[in-house]
């Protein structure tokens, strides 16, 4: 039932490649979890060298293809470009499922991880105290009020 009769993208692919290793290099930390979402027109229902050139760019940044059933479909053809990654090894398991809405021609997913291991939050607190006229006023109002009790 899958083809890729919908046309490619106009857009230039070496370009969009590069430019999301950038951004993903700017933001990609070892402790932080992502998830890359999107209609990214390469369908990850067929093998291409634009399907392969993504899932080695995005393997080095711990990111997997979740999607592998059609999220835009048509009466002659059924392809998955629409996909969302995620770091298996940091968000464990997880269902996706097509999320049929009627809203456009491509369908959404809808994604559940089970065991999603969020960190705690960074125990490093700073107590900064704002010292002015108002926060000195403030205290000797607070002092004298004391003082009166």
């Amino acid at each position: 039932m899958h083809s890729t009769k919908k046309p490619a993208p106009s857009g230039n692919c070496d370009l969009f490649l590069s430019t999301l290793d950038a951004v993903l290099r700017n933001l990609y930390t070892a402790t932080h979890e992502y998830i890359l979402c999107g209609n990214i027109n390469i369908d990850y229902l067929t093998d291409s060298d634009r399907k392969s050139r993504l899932d080695a760019l995005l393997t080095t940044y711990n990111l997997t293809s979740t999607v592998n059933f059609p999220t835009w479909i048509q009466k002659n053809s059924a392809t998955a470009i629409d996909n969302i990654f995620i770091d298996t090894s940091k968000m464990g398991i997880y269902i996706i499922s097509p999320l049929i809405n009627g809203l456009s021609d491509h369908d959404a997913q809808f994604i559940t991880l089970h065991s999603f291991t969020s960190r705690p939050p960074s125990k490093n607190y700073r107590l900064i105290r704002d010292i002015n006229d108002h926060t000195i006023n403030d205290f000797l109002d607070q002092f004298k009020l004391r003082d009166l009790g």
